[in-house]
């Protein structure tokens, strides 16, 4: 009896700290929370185009895996086709970032994207967009077998430029 108390008063007292720096794990990250403000510029958009924007993102992310999978694959002709359909400048989703999309001739759902993205936005997409087009037409020259680097290097800054739009800006 005398060594099981001292060996359940260690047990409960060790749940109690442990319970206690669980609590103040806790409060240190939501105060962390609180002082990590995101800094990005909000982008305000109605509903039905912030879903839209939303989707077209999710497919570029969709297009990387792709041309990632097509290169594992030593398939450069098939991920240049990726690239300039779904990603690069004659992709629909390239409409909205276009210098006139503004203006209508694009199209009428490009002209509303473009009318609520600041102008340094459409800029960053844009140059993804571009950038894809590079990438596209370095993948093309990509034979069975031959080296991949300099479509690596391509797509390496496609990547970068949806980061430097994404480190920028947030939907709101």
């Amino acid at each position: 009896m005398r060594v099981l108390f001292p060996v359940a008063m260690i047990g409960g007292l060790s749940l109690l700290a442990v319970g206690a720096m669980a609590q103040d794990h806790h409060d240190h990250m939501q105060m962390m929370s609180k002082m990590a403000k995101d800094s990005r510029i909000e982008v305000d958009m109605p509903p039905p185009m912030k879903a839209h924007m939303l989707t077209n993102m999710r497919g570029h992310q969709q297009a990387v895996a792709d041309i990632l999978a097509a290169l594992a694959k030593s398939d450069g002709e098939g991920a240049a086709k990726i690239a300039e359909t779904r990603l690069g400048m004659g992709s629909p989703g390239s409409a909205a970032c276009k210098p006139d999309a503004k203006s209508g001739g694009l199209g009428e759902m490009p002209m509303m994207m473009a009318s609520h993205m600041p102008e340094a936005m459409q800029g960053l997409g844009m140059a993804m967009h571009a950038q894809a087009t590079k990438f596209a037409e370095e993948a093309a020259k990509l034979k069975q077998g031959g080296d991949p680097r300099p479509a690596l290097a391509e797509l390496s800054q496609v990547v970068q430029a949806c980061n430097a739009c994404h480190a920028a800006y947030r939907l709101q």
